[in-house]
This record gives C-alpha cells, sequence and structure tokens, in this order.
C-alpha cells in the first residue's frame, strides 16, 4: 500500500463525522419499525395451510432468520419468533415459540401452526413425534434440515407454487441412489 492513498477508499485523515459509520451495536431490546415489519412480509410467501419464509435461514437448524437494524443498532431474530412476537408482544426468555405445523419455516401464528411454549413442552412434543433434536434428517428423505429449507426457500422465490412445494418438501435430490 502506497503511504498517501487512503485504506479501501476512505480518506482516514477526514473528521470522523464525515466518514460513514459501518458499526452496529446489537441491540436484543430493539423494537422492529413499521419499516422493519414491512420488510418482514416482503419475505413470506403464504400456502393454504403454512407461511414459509424466504429470507435467509440459518445452518444447520433450517430455522429462518429475520435481521433487523434502525439508528446503527441490529437485531437477528428467529423468524418464526418475530411473527410470534409481531402477535402477542415481546416473550420473556423461558417462552419458546412451537411449530405444530412441524415445518421449521413456517411464520404462521395459530393454534396449528405457531404457539408459545416452553422448553420443556416442546422437548415433550418433539420425543411424542419422534423428532428430537439432534436427528439431522428429515421426512426420511436423506437431506439434512437446512438443505430441505434451502429447497423450499428456492421453490418459492418467485411464490406460491404447489407442485414446486411437493417436489421440494419430498424430493431427497440428485445425490440419493435409485433403490429398486
Amino acid at each position: 500500500m502506497v503511504d498517501d492513498e487512503p485504506l479501501f477508499g476512505f480518506d482516514l485523515d477526514a473528521p470522523a463525522s464525515a466518514r460513514p459509520s459501518r458499526v452496529r451495536v446489537v441491540d436484543n431490546t430493539l423494537q422492529p419499525s413499521a419499516e422493519n415489519v414491512a420488510s418482514f412480509w416482503s419475505k413470506v410467501v403464504k400456502s393454504p395451510t403454512c407461511w414459509y419464509w424466504v429470507g435467509a435461514i440459518s445452518a444447520p437448524d433450517g430455522y429462518g432468520r429475520f435481521n433487523f437494524q434502525r439508528d446503527n443498532r441490529q437485531r437477528t431474530m428467529l423468524a418464526h419468533r418475530f411473527s410470534v412476537e409481531l402477535v402477542h408482544g415481546p416473550l420473556g426468555d423461558g417462552v419458546v415459540c412451537e411449530h405444530k405445523c412441524n415445518e421449521p419455516l413456517c411464520v404462521r401464528v395459530g393454534h396449528a401452526h405457531l404457539v408459545k411454549s416452553t422448553h420443556s413442552e416442546n422437548v415433550r412434543y418433539a420425543i411424542a413425534l419422534g423428532r428430537l433434536s439432534g436427528h439431522t434428517f428429515l421426512d426420511g428423505q436423506g437431506r439434512s434440515r437446512y438443505q430441505r429449507s434451502l429447497d423450499i426457500r428456492d421453490a418459492l422465490r418467485d411464490g406460491y407454487d404447489e407442485v414446486a412445494l411437493l417436489r421440494a418438501k419430498t424430493d431427497p435430490g440428485p445425490d440419493q441412489g435409485i433403490l429398486f
């Protein structure tokens, strides 16, 4: 680097107020603005049953993640928890959101989809359904839950398509050999 060239195109001799601020402070108490809520809903595709998150997805769990920011503060939340908080308000630390529909990307709040729960109730429900945490595959398709979520998101990127959604939910992918 030449001594008189600015680092990454910024004039480091300029006063701090003239330089762009890129540092955002994580603030887990930050409440969403109307613009943040609109941004959230722009990443949701509604089917007749579940409402699918088509934004960021975390690995390895396959759940949606929503990041919102305001005034150099930011907060990242599980997309389904954000949705539940839109309906019920901020949830306490001991409250989890349980997917009664068993769809990690679902953000629809209701008795057949997302409900407020406790960790122990959620674990009991998972055990009863045979999907206790730690099981990396879903529906016996040979894909990780993360890959399944990516496939569903890709199928719904342009809106609801029943055939594409069904294919994404059930197709094991090109790496799955044919048994018979």
